[in-house]
């Protein structure tokens, strides 16, 4: 892939990333969220996407949460949770294609981005009990990387015939 494309697919994902959080704001943010952008989690794991894809999640997440009330923790941690996200999708993707392997990928996902954002962001900096912290961010990401990512990976895969 030329080296235009791949940067062109890593800003489009980042634009779109960060447009979905600021405009759902109300739910994007605090204990209980479901960010809907973090459905474009598992975009890295088509081949399609793969690297422009983990780069742009990191990015459009950066931009994201420059809105956030936790500021440049957000910032930071909420980056460093996508790029550990988008790689395991990229990583997953590389070995299998099936249902099986994107389930996996989306639970990885899912607890991943819980742990670092409940701990770092919501607990440690924004002093809620670990736990809720932990619980509260992984409904929302189980609604919008299970619930919303899966259903539009078999969308993309399907009727877009992305592979």
């Amino acid at each position: 892939m030329g080296k235009t494309l791949w940067i062109v697919k890593a800003a489009t994902i980042a634009g779109l990333y960060a447009a979905l959080v600021i405009l759902l704001a109300p739910i994007s943010f605090y204990q209980f969220q479901a960010r809907v952008a973090d459905a474009l989690l598992l975009l890295p794991f088509f081949d399609f996407f793969g690297s422009s894809a983990v780069l742009g999640l990191a990015i459009g997440c950066v931009i994201a949460n420059l809105v956030s009330p936790f500021g440049v923790v957000d910032v930071v941690f909420g980056a460093l949770a996508n790029l550990l996200a988008g790689s395991i999708a990229w990583a997953v993707g590389r070995r299998g294609k099936g249902s099986l392997a994107l389930t996996i990928a989306a639970t990885i996902e899912a607890l991943v981005v819980s742990a670092v954002v409940g701990y770092f962001v919501l607990h440690v900096f924004g002093g809620v009990e670990l736990v809720v912290a932990f619980v509260g961010i992984l409904v929302g990401e189980v609604v919008s990387v299970c619930g919303l990512g899966i259903p539009l990976c078999i969308f993309i895969n399907r009727v877009l015939r992305v592979k």
